[in-house]
C-alpha cells in the first residue's frame, strides 16, 4: 500500500475511517437540526460555522478567512455583515493597517456559540447512554488527546499539511 494512502488495516486507516463515521454523523441533517432546535438557533450553519471560526482564531481579518474556507473575500463579507448585524460580530481596527479591520465574536455571539455547543453535547450524551461511564471517559480522553496531536501538527507547520 502507498505511503499516501495507509492500508485501511493500519492505525491510520482505522482512525480516518473512525474520524470519516464521527463527521457524518456529526454532520447529518437529523443532528444538525436537532442541534439548532436545541440551541434556539436560526441561523445557516455556515454563519454557524464562521462563528466558531472566529471564536477559536480570535480577532481575523474578513480575507484570513476567506482564505481558511477557500472562498472570494465577496462570499464571507455578506454573512460577516449579517452576524454583525445580529449583534454577534464587532469590527476593530487592524492594529497593524488602520486601513483594514478585523472582527471579533462579541459576548452574545458567545454565548450562541455555547448553546450550540451544550445541545450538540445534549445530543451526544443521549447517544452514549447505556455505555459504561469509564469507557466513555477512555474514549473521551483518547480523542482529547488525538485532537491535541492534530492541532499541534498543524499549528507547527501548516505548510506541511498543505504539501501532502
Amino acid at each position: 500500500m502507498s505511503e499516501v494512502f495507509p492500508d485501511l488495516e493500519s492505525a491510520a486507516g482505522k482512525l480516518e475511517e473512525a474520524l470519516h463515521s464521527i463527521v457524518r454523523w456529526s454532520n447529518s441533517r437529523e443532528v444538525t437540526l436537532e442541534t439548532m432546535r436545541r440551541a434556539r438557533c436560526s441561523l445557516p450553519l455556515s454563519a454557524i460555522s464562521l462563528l466558531f471560526r472566529i471564536s477559536a482564531s480570535g480577532p481575523v481579518r474578513p480575507s484570513q478567512l476567506a482564505c481558511y474556507y477557500g472562498v472570494d473575500n465577496s462570499t464571507i463579507t455578506p454573512k460577516l455583515q449579517r452576524l454583525e448585524r445580529d449583534g454577534l460580530l464587532a469590527r476593530q481596527p487592524d492594529p497593524l493597517d488602520r486601513r483594514a479591520f478585523m472582527v471579533h465574536v462579541t459576548p452574545a455571539g458567545e454565548r450562541l456559540c455555547r448553546r450550540v455547543r451544550a445541545a450538540r453535547r445534549a445530543i451526544l450524551e443521549v447517544m452514549l447512554e447505556g455505555q459504561p461511564e469509564a469507557e466513555q471517559a477512555r474514549v473521551a480522553a483518547t480523542a482529547a488527546q488525538l485532537a491535541g496531536w492534530l492541532e499541534a501538527k498543524s499549528a507547527a507547520a501548516p505548510e506541511a499539511v498543505a504539501a501532502l
